[in-house]
């Protein structure tokens, strides 16, 4: 019933080698980080139907003299019970050793090569081991130590290089079934990745790892699609190893969310962070008790139903998302719409798998239907209803590209100072010190001025720059628009609306603090709408988060009076 039709959402598998062929995404949780193991952990592990976790072991408590390694201690020694419990295990191995470099992030050539023994001596020592990740947030300052620390970041792919390939020489050799990951960044920054994969010319990095904490849901296609453009010829698979949620009312939903976005991008892994409580404010998927929280049964759910079949992205537009896994299962979310259900046998969950009625549903932005068949179907079995929306900035934001096709944003954006127009520019994210860790739009001239699919910074004082983002209009008809503004510092910044409709200024205004503006505007033919933001005369620059949509009402009033003709 529904048809189906391709998004041009840029997909990871775009970059990957033929021969790496598709397969489900794996689904884990991350857990102690070699803190410990109790039986009520395990158990609520179990329960929740995990196959895999994600955990690590620490190099100084089981090399205490050169050489000689011993397991223990039950923070050396648990992967014994998740080998016995059939767990599959992706182990994090990062922290230095007192007996090599001082305990500092190891870089010598002699502690490298004992890194190497060491993590040999670990992956024959527990066969749980099926992936071994180098590193944890090495771009960040965290997590390093010694002169990979201090060297600055221009330099930190090169030890991070140097440590996944001696990893991958000696583990290799006593298990060359194990996939040695790298990149272990924090956010997507292309800046620090692209120069990472280029240099890696012996393809010492199996996988690639990331946590990509700080980018929307919604924008994850266009920011992968865009890290994937490394000028390596083929990028590794992508193991996303920590990805979780600060909100305990969204969790399970957006866990649903990010794992069918991520499956659809063919990630090779998908771990949830964190299992049980960390302190943190990420939400578990068990309490410290050992019950599940909503979010660990919307992931034992997604296990049972969706994480052992092979996902696509069936989307039939840019503001519905719809991904089907196999021919059976498919998860839907996107702008409100309603859904008319054509077979009886069609069941409808929500996101912790609670049984919905199928006569009442309708798609929201943030909450995922999960719809199951018994029949195997090319599509749902399902009708969309009409929808007004014509543009939205946070769905069909992307970034220009000449490896690609832009077919799926309609926005131009450029800056407008004075009387020049200045094209933005796509910065990877992280290409130098004191710059977002994910893409965005940006002018080198002008390192302050910043945009993505949902904020921007205008950057300067000066009243006649502002950030411009203009769109094609097609009449006669008429167009709602809805501006959506959120400063996010409110004690800070104000700044200045301008709308322009062909030739026409329709007027200004100036914003301070949480604003959402409606205007509605008669289009009499092909005009350009041009939404402009820029700091208010005499202001300090700041940021503001936005979203910008436009809908065509008669479009659905139209449309429900020609099916109230057909009755």
């Amino acid at each position: 019933m529904l048809a189906v039709s391709s998004t041009a959402q840029p997909s990871f598998a775009q970059c990957l080698a033929p021969s790496q062929q598709a397969a489900p995404t794996r689904l884990g949780a991350a857990t102690n980080f070699g803190q410990g193991w109790n039986l009520a952990t395990l158990r609520a592990a179990q329960d929740l139907g995990a196959l895999r976790l994600r955990d690590s072991l620490r190099w100084a408590q089981i090399e205490r003299e050169k050489g000689i390694y011993r397991f223990d201690r039950p923070t050396s020694s648990y992967p014994d019970a998740l080998a016995r419990a059939g767990l599959h295990l992706t182990l994090t191995l990062n922290w230095g050793n007192p007996l090599y470099d001082g305990g500092d992030t190891p870089h010598s050539p002699e502690a490298l090569a004992a890194f190497g023994r060491f993590a040999a001596a670990v992956v024959a020592r527990f066969p749980a081991i099926d992936a071994l990740e180098i590193g944890n947030e090495v771009n960040g300052a965290n997590f390093v130590k010694g002169p990979v620390l201090t060297e600055g970041l221009a330099h930190r792919a090169a030890y991070h290089l140097a440590m996944v390939a001696a990893a991958a020489k000696t583990v290799h050799e006593h298990r060359p079934d194990i996939v040695v990951l790298g990149g272990a960044t924090h956010s997507l920054p292309g800046g620090f990745l692209w120069p990472l994969l280029e240099r890696d010319t012996t393809h010492a990095i199996q996988g690639l790892t990331v946590h990509p904490y700080t980018t929307p849901i919604e924008q994850l296609p266009a920011q992968i699609g865009l890290v994937c453009q490394s000028p390596r010829t083929a990028v590794p698979p992508l193991y996303v190893t920590e990805f979780g949620s600060t909100s305990p009312e969204r969790a399970a939903d957006e866990l649903v969310r990010s794992y069918a976005t991520l499956a659809s991008l063919h990630a090779a892994e998908f771990d949830w962070y964190p299992l049980n409580p960390r302190g943190d404010r990420q939400i578990p998927l068990v309490t410290r008790s050992g019950k599940l929280t909503d979010a660990g049964r919307a992931f034992r759910f997604v296990q049972t139903h969706l994480a052992h079949q092979i996902a696509r992205d069936a989307s039939p537009d840019a503001f519905t998302r719809i991904h089907a896994f196999g021919d059976k299962a498919w998860v839907l979310w996107g702008a409100p719409r309603t859904i008319h259900v054509g077979r009886s046998d069609l069941r409808a969950f929500d996101a912790v798998g609670r049984s919905l009625a199928s006569t009442a549903l309708a798609l929201t932005e943030d909450k995922p239907l999960i719809l199951l068949s018994p029949q195997a179907a090319s599509a749902p079995p399902i009708k969309l209803g009409c929808s007004a929306l014509l543009a939205d900035s946070l769905y069909q934001f992307d970034y220009p590209s000449p490896r690609r096709n832009r077919t799926s944003d309609p926005f131009e954006r450029f800056v407008r100072l004075g009387d020049r127009q200045l094209a933005f520019t796509v910065m990877p994210g992280q290409q130098r010190k004191g710059v977002p860790w994910t893409p965005y739009l940006g002018l080198e001239a002008y390192p302050g001025i910043r945009l993505d699919g949902t904020s921007l910074r205008p950057g300067f004082g000066a009243a006649e720059g502002s950030i411009v983002q203009r769109i094609a209009l097609e009449g006669p008809r008429t167009i709602r628009l809805k501006i959506e503004l959120r400063p996010q510092n409110t004690g800070g910044a104000n700044f200045r609306l301008a709308l322009r409709l062909g030739n026409r200024d329709l007027g200004h205004r100036q914003i301070n603090g949480d604003t959402t503006a409606s205007y509605v505007l008669p289009v009499a033919g092909r005009e350009s709408l041009e939404i402009a933001l820029g700091a208010a005369p005499g202001s300090s620059p700041g940021a503001t988060d936005y979203r910008i949509r436009l809908y065509d009402d008669g479009r659905c009033m139209s449309q429900t009076s020609a099916s109230h003709r057909l009755r």
